[in-house]
């Protein structure tokens, strides 16, 4: 029981800081280190300080006693952290090509002409036959596919947190009175400790993180890919339409296979025609020779992407934010001191 305790005023974060409680020095100390208030005996202080009588009445008068109290204390710690990363991705992408070709041709073609005619002479027959060759030309198309790749990167950013703590001394000053109550022989038995003046301080020692960061999911940029890279297109046969031959009009006839003096004008002639009774002139197509296909122009279709594929992530800095002081908790008794000496 405190009958001669020391009020002491509530200062409610470090007061609670430094609650630890202590077994005291000495009989006559008792001391509450929560509120700051509690009792010394004058014994006590001339012990600490090596005062006889007059020279603690001299220091008391003077006021040049000045009592404070330390306890050893823990404090809780956290921080903001943000890390910056960069992902590396490739991408396949499927494109379609169309390339037209133009190929040359010839072509022999045949004339049979004959014709039945009369004269003065009685009916005739007179026949021809001639070669020829004509050109044409015909186009196709091809189409394939092929596969290409490209690469691309994009930047990334996670949050985290971790937390720790520090070790460290909460030291305040405590306010004081008089133990007057027994000063009828002039005589006072110790002194009154009224509470804490102002809030105790905290000087921080070695801070002690926890670790690894607690770090939440990647957040991602988007992609930022470069040029596709394609292979060669490998294409195959060409689909061809029909040939497009020069009209008859313009074959290149050779000559005529005749009997001597006679001329296929006489069959063909319209001054003749009324002395025709017959007439047959059939060409006949025969066989292509076909000539170089001329390649042309590729056209690319658009490209189809396909998934992409991620690569691994490349942890970058991780920037630290201003540390968030929690709690100090006591970790030891509190002690008094009488001008920086122990009690």
């Amino acid at each position: 029981m405190r009958t001669r305790g020391i009020l002491i005023s509530s200062v409610a974060v470090s007061v609670a800081a430094i609650a630890l409680g202590t077994t005291p020095a000495s009989a006559s100390v008792d001391f509450d280190p929560t509120t700051g208030v509690g009792f010394i005996g004058k014994g006590d202080v001339q012990s600490a300080l090596g005062y006889n009588n007059a020279a603690l009445q001299k220091a008391v008068d003077s006021k040049s006693l000045a009592f404070t109290a330390k306890q050893p204390a823990s404090q809780s710690l956290s921080q903001e952290a943000t890390q910056a990363g960069s992902q590396i991705g490739s991408q396949v992408g499927i494109q379609v090509g169309t390339q037209t070709g133009a190929q040359v041709a010839t072509q022999v073609v045949s004339q049979d002409l004959t014709c039945t005619y009369t004269n003065g002479n009685g009916n005739g027959t007179k026949t021809f036959h001639r070669d020829g060759v004509r050109n044409g030309e015909r186009t196709g198309t091809r189409t394939v596919s092929h596969v290409g790749i490209r690469e691309g990167n994009r930047e990334a950013s996670r949050e985290g947190t971790r937390t720790g703590s520090r070790t460290g001394v909460l030291t305040g000053i405590l306010g004081y009175d008089l133990n007057v109550e027994a000063r009828k022989a002039n005589q006072y038995t110790g002194f009154i400790l009224n509470g804490w003046k102002g809030e105790p301080s905290y000087e921080a020692g070695a801070t002690s993180w926890n670790s690894p960061t607690s770090f939440g999911d990647w957040s991602f940029g988007d992609w930022s890919f470069g040029n596709w890279s394609f292979g060669d297109y490998k294409f195959g046969e060409y689909r061809f339409g029909d040939y497009a031959f020069q009209p008859v009009t313009d074959v290149q006839w050779g000559k005529w296979d005749s009997t001597p003096g006679e001329n296929p004008d006489d069959c063909l002639r319209s001054a003749n025609a009324d002395k025709i009774t017959a007439l047959s002139n059939v060409i006949t197509p025969g066989a292509i020779t076909g000539g170089p296909v001329t390649d042309g122009a590729i056209i690319d279709g658009a490209i189809t992407p396909d998934n992409i594929t991620d690569g691994a992530i490349t942890e970058g800095a991780t920037t630290y934010g201003s540390i968030e002081t929690g709690v100090r908790t006591p970790s030891g008794p509190a002690k008094l001191f009488v001008n920086d000496k122990a009690l």
